[in-house]
């Protein structure tokens, strides 16, 4: 599993977790249904930007992202 695949992985559990809809998560997020399913589907590489939005939206600790993030695939 890619970097970007558990990043995604990661996005999708906690947003189940936290009971939101794709579609809502996206909307609090800034940005569009289709970008976030990207993501959790492991199909884009977010820009910082959209990670640091997603995080601080659905409440992932930053250093829990390191293991995601932090190297190249």
């Amino acid at each position: 599993m890619t970097k970007t695949q558990q990043f995604g992985r990661m996005v999708r559990e906690r947003r189940n977790a936290l009971g939101l809809s794709i579609e809502k998560a996206a909307e609090l997020c800034g940005m569009s249904y289709k970008g976030l399913e990207e993501i959790e589907l492991g199909d884009s590489n977010p820009k910082l930007s959209s990670i640091l939005s997603i995080s601080a939206v659905l409440g992932i600790n930053l250093e829990n992202l390191n293991s995601c993030v932090s190297s190249p695939d």
